[in-house]
């Protein structure tokens, strides 16, 4: 329960992507840990950093944010905003608001997030083109480049980068490694690891044509294989989409390695 009294601060941990990567399942599963605590208001996504695209960031919003997150002693607090990842001015902002902070990456294969990513904004924003909305669900799609904008403030230490995939593979081991890092108790049992949760967009996706999947592979692969440099723990080949890359990576080890 929430107590007016309880002390304030900096988060303990937030989650920065990415946008339809499962990212509400697993919040909701953290903090049904007696550990974890989200921010004032259950909320999950607070979008703090949205606006100072457009001003700037004093230490009255620096404060304010502290403020958002009540905790007691043994309590780790955090959120989770897709999009903080996205925006270019982000990291920076959160390094000064947040110095200590742990961060939390979900990715999920760049062209299924892609196509539910379209669908999700559409219902969001219908009065914007599916055209811009597309353009948009790309840039989203390339994680090397968010990740890369992350790690020059953040040391790779204190991110913690996981697979949409991997987790709906083995729910109760990657709940553990989360745990884990964020210095929670790695033993206790979650209900539900295994259901995802939050909104989907699976019924409103649309079969991609052969022009625009090339597109999507034309502007996507290379952004997929720098991303194997920056976080060598994802498994290629829990990507459908992208498996051909897994492949060719694994007969160059093998040519590395005769």
């Amino acid at each position: 329960m929430s107590n007016p009294s309880d002390p304030t601060g900096p988060p303990h941990f937030v989650g920065v992507g990415a946008q339809r990567a499962g990212t509400t399942w697993w919040f909701r599963t953290l903090v049904g840990h007696p550990q974890l605590r989200p921010a004032r208001g259950r909320k999950k996504e607070l979008h703090f950093f949205d606006r100072f695209g457009a001003r700037e960031l004093g230490p009255d919003d620096v404060a304010a944010y502290h403020r958002l997150f009540p905790r007691r002693p043994e309590e780790i607090c955090g959120e989770w905003t897709p999009r903080y990842m996205h925006d270019f001015w982000t990291p920076r902002l959160l390094r000064r608001a947040a110095p200590a902070a742990k961060l939390l990456v979900m990715l999920r294969d760049p062209i299924e997030r892609y196509r539910s990513g379209v669908p999700h904004r559409l219902s969001r924003t219908p009065e914007r083109e599916r055209e811009t909305l597309a353009v948009d669900a790309i840039d989203r799609s390339r994680y090397a480049a968010q990740l890369e904008r992350v790690y020059r403030h953040w040391p790779a230490e204190s991110v913690l980068v996981l697979q949409y995939e991997r987790c709906r593979q083995d729910p109760p081991r990657e709940y553990r490694r989360t745990l884990r890092f964020l210095g929670a108790d790695p033993d206790h049992e979650p209900r539900d690891v295994g259901r995802p949760r939050g909104t989907t967009a699976e019924a409103a996706k649309e079969p991609l044509w052969p022009d625009m999947l090339a597109c999507l592979h034309r502007e996507l692969d290379p952004d997929v294989e720098r991303l194997r440099a920056l976080a060598p723990e994802i498994d290629l080949s829990l990507w459908p989409n992208f498996a051909h890359l897994a492949a060719a990576g694994a007969a160059a080890e093998r040519d590395g390695a005769a």
